[in-house]
């Protein structure tokens, strides 16, 4: 016999803010899909996501077992000397990334914050008895820190990627940076759900998560351009005096660093050594943003879904409409909101 759901007058003051404004959210995903992705685009675009969905998933769930691995091999290439504090510097990042992985995918750490709250909980499903704030004692920071923390990564490997030597140079390290978004990603996407009481083996929650995963990756398809032109621009007129319009031609971005340095100038020479210094800021800006925004962005989405699903469940309350079929739409999620 199913027990008897309390009716959504047994919310506390704060479950019932938060599923207003969970409501509000998905009605306003739910409506700027309808209007800026007509539905044959939605079709294929769904389509091609289950089909790559699979990859995507396989990869991310082997990442905590696969980082030291790769950051060894990485450090063990022939670097010049110059060069190895920095090598050394990114070895230990990625080191602490995966130490970073490790934790938030380990549900015990949930746990045991509630029990220091002297919360009697022995397993992840006892969280969902409790009151919504008390769950949220864990996430609601997570948003701003993980957009701190993915600012420094993202600079660091945007840095990185000027590197003018093989084993370290823009390929690299957009591959290495790549790899420790998919890794935090996934991972933050998991604690968060553990924090509401989800366990990440169950299928449905482990598909949410992928496609956090798959998100990521999307979101970085700027990033990964930009840097690669930066490092393009920056290796090409290394020694160069002057400029020439194949220079210019060939690498825009640092035609539009001339252009803007002359204007600030009054219109005076820039020397090809004033715009190719700008390439590594280029690198850094744009890993730091996006990086920032994707791991910000994983958590507050993470944080819609999982008070959703708790509080549905709980209070027998419908599950709004874009979530019904969640499972069979990977690109329900759509963008995120400011």
């Amino acid at each position: 016999m199913n027990a008897v759901l309390p009716g959504p007058d047994a919310m506390s003051d704060y479950e019932r803010k938060r599923w207003e404004e969970l409501e509000k959210h998905w009605e306003r995903r739910a409506q700027a899909r309808r209007k800026l992705v007509p539905a044959p685009v939605r079709d294929a675009a769904g389509k091609g996501a289950r089909a790559t969905k699979g990859a995507a998933a396989r990869a991310g769930r082997a990442i905590a077992d696969k980082t030291p691995e790769g950051v060894r091999d990485f450090a063990g290439g022939a670097v010049d000397a110059a060069l190895l504090p920095t090598v050394r510097n990114l070895v230990t990042l990625l080191e602490l990334l995966n130490s970073w992985v490790v934790e938030l995918t380990d549900p015990e750490k949930v746990l045991e914050h509630h029990r220091a709250q002297g919360r009697n909980v022995q397993r992840l499903e006892d969280l969902r008895a409790l009151d919504l704030e008390e769950l949220e004692e864990l996430t609601k920071d997570m948003a701003l820190r993980w957009a701190t923390i993915g600012a420094g990564e993202g600079a660091a490997l945007g840095s990185l990627a000027m590197v003018p030597v093989p084993v370290v140079g823009s390929v690299a390290a957009i591959g290495l940076d790549l790899l420790a978004m998919q890794a935090l990603t996934g991972a933050i996407a998991t604690r968060v759900c553990y924090a509401y009481g989800y366990d990440a083996a169950d299928p449905e929650v482990r598909h949410m998560i992928d496609r956090m995963v798959a998100r990521a990756y999307r979101d970085q398809a700027v990033k990964v351009g930009s840097v690669k032109k930066a490092s393009a621009a920056f290796d090409a007129a290394k020694g160069r005096v002057n400029w020439s319009q194949k220079l210019r031609e060939d690498h825009r971005l640092m035609a539009a660093v001339e252009k803007l340095l002359k204007s600030a100038g009054d219109g005076k020479r820039v020397p090809v050594k004033n715009a190719r210094m700008g390439m590594p800021v280029i690198s850094v800006l744009a890993g730091a943003a996006t990086n920032s925004h994707v791991l910000g962005d994983t958590v507050r989405q993470a944080r819609h879904y999982g008070a959703t699903v708790m509080l549905s469940e709980k209070y027998g309350l419908p599950l709004p409409p874009n979530l019904h079929h969640v499972a069979d739409d990977p690109q329900e999620d759509g963008e995120a909101d400011a």
